[in-house]
This record gives structure tokens, C-alpha cells and sequence, in this order.
């Protein structure tokens, strides 16, 4: 387990109003984890489903219980920007690029506004992600762009994680690194290992492997990925590379060309590339073609 405690914004207009919390006037400043939880147990979200379920998985995680998690929602980037002025600031921040529209020219200003004031990593969480890049292609951003990454709401058709589970996994990954994480629904217990040393590295078996393969495979393996289970679903797939070891070359078998010009080659497992070589030069090699090591 880590020791770092973390601090996440989340700013999204559309949290479900209730008499009890508008009285009280909950919604005029930060919300609290309990409030938030409260309506996402007990409030229909209209929509987002999704956004609900992210708050039940960072709330009921055990990171969150052992206080190395807190969360704070806001219903508007006004009232995060005060508390950030202020000196509040959070480690990532959910922000919701809806809440300026019809007018885009807001919800920018508001974003480049958190980016410059905080060290924060963002998720800029959208219904219309398509229509944002020539908003954050700016030059302005350019200095940010290490720090903000594109998502649509709800979204589970361009990755193995829908958005909100990549959301959920980047937060606990920043706390701990074992626990629960979520993929298409399922719980996976994720231990960093040899081959993975991060949740965000199952990308890379999903590229190398493809997302139902991999699916099947986290069934078959009782959703457990540690360094067993990720060796063995790398050798079930009979996946093999061949090897210039002179020359430090990895090479797909389908590049017909690279394999005459670098003869002799000798064939490698996946599992065993992975293992001495990182799963990312696995990746790199079948998606170039051609690797270095």
C-alpha cells in the first residue's frame, strides 16, 4: 500500500437536487463524499448511471475507507476555483465540460483556469467528446497536455475499461498498488507484478491480445491478475515474436521483409518477451512491426 492520500474534485452540474440537500443548501459550496454517496444510493441519476456508480466504487473502495481517499463534488467550476484560490487544491479532478454549454468558450476558460492553479491531473468527462478536440487542441493548452485527458460519459466501446472504470483505476492506482478494480462490470483483483506494474498496463495486453480474448481470459482465471495468472494468459495465446538477439531485434512474424533482412531469428513467447523485455516493447513490436531492445 501506498502511503500518499489523495484529493478528488469532481464538478458536475447535474447531481440529482433534492428538497432536503436544496434547504440546507448543500449544492451552494463543496459537497461532501457522505452527500454524494447519499444520492448516489438513494437517486435515480437520469442519465448517469455511470457518473453514480463511479461515486458508489470510490466511496465503498478500501483505499477510501482506510482515508487514503477524499472526495468532493461541486455543481459548479465557480465554487471549485474559490476553494482552489483558497488553497484547496485536489490530486485529480473530474470536470464535467457540459456545464458551460451552450457556450464553450466558459467551460474553457474554466479548465485552463484549474489547470494553471493546481498541479492537477484532469479528465475532461463529456456527452459530446467528439466535438471538444478543436477546443483543447489549442496552443494554450499545449502546456497542459500532459495533464488533461478526453473522455466521453458512459462510454465502454473504445477499451477494454469503460471511462469511468479507467477513471476509478488511475484514482486507486494513485493510493495502492493492489485492490479491486472494475472492467466491463467485473471486479478484478489486480496485484502489480512483473508484466504489469500498474492497472493502466492492461491496455497493452488488450492491444497485444484483444479485448475478448482477454475477457474470456479474466473468467478463466477467476478475474485475478497477478503474476501467474498474466503468465499464463500470455502462453495460452501461443503468441510468438522472433528474436535477432545480436542485434537486439524483436520482430513480428508478419513482417515478411524485416524477418529476410535480419536472419538468422529465433521465436519467443509473449510471455517471455514480457518478462524480459516489458510488456510495452511486447506491444511495441507487434504494433511496429519491429522493436529494439
Amino acid at each position: 500500500m501506498k502511503n500518499k492520500s489523495i484529493d478528488i474534485f469532481l464538478i458536475d452540474d447535474e447531481f440529482p437536487k433534492i428538497s432536503e440537500f436544496t434547504s440546507a443548501s448543500i449544492y451552494d459550496s463543496a459537497i461532501h463524499s457522505d452527500n454524494l454517496y447519499h444520492l448516489a444510493i438513494t437517486q435515480s441519476w437520469k442519465g448517469l448511471q455511470s457518473l453514480q456508480q463511479l461515486i458508489k466504487d470510490i466511496v465503498t473502495s478500501n483505499p477510501f475507507k482506510e482515508n487514503h481517499i477524499q472526495l468532493t463534488g461541486y455543481t459548479k467550476p465557480t465554487q471549485c476555483l474559490t476553494d482552489i484560490e483558497n488553497g484547496i487544491k485536489p490530486d485529480i479532478l473530474i470536470y464535467d465540460w457540459e456545464y458551460g454549454m451552450p457556450n464553450p468558450t466558459e467551460s474553457q476558460e474554466w479548465l485552463l483556469d484549474i489547470l494553471s492553479k493546481t498541479d492537477a491531473f484532469v479528465f475532461v468527462y463529456s456527452k459530446v467528446r467528439d466535438q471538444l478536440p478543436p477546443f483543447l487542441n489549442k496552443k494554450v493548452f499545449d502546456v497542459y497536455a500532459d495533464r488533461f485527458q478526453l473522455f466521453l460519459k458512459g462510454s465502454s466501446t473504445h477499451s477494454i475499461f469503460s471511462s469511468e472504470e479507467f477513471i476509478l483505476q488511475f484514482i486507486l492506482g494513485k493510493v495502492s498498488d493492489t485492490g479491486k478494480i472494475k472492467i466491463q462490470g467485473f471486479d478484478i483483483e489486480f496485484t502489480s507484478n512483473d508484466f504489469l506494474k500498474k492497472a493502466s498496463d492492461i491496455l497493452y495486453l488488450e492491444r497485444i491480445l484483444g479485448r475478448m480474448y482477454l475477457l474470456e481470459a479474466f473468467k478463466k482465471y477467476q478475474f485475478d491478475l497477478n503474476n501467474e495468472t498474466v503468465e499464463n494468459l500470455l502462453n495460452d495465446s501461443n503468441g510468438i515474436l522472433l528474436f535477432n538477439e545480436a542485434k537486439g531485434l524483436l520482430i513480428s512474424p508478419d513482417e515478411k521483409t524485416l524477418i529476410e533482412k535480419f536472419k538468422p531469428l529465433q521465436e519467443i513467447s509473449y510471455s517471455k518477451v514480457a518478462k524480459q523485455y516489458t510488456i510495452y516493447k511486447l506491444e511495441e513490436a507487434l504494433e511496429k512491426g519491429i522493436a529494439l531492445i
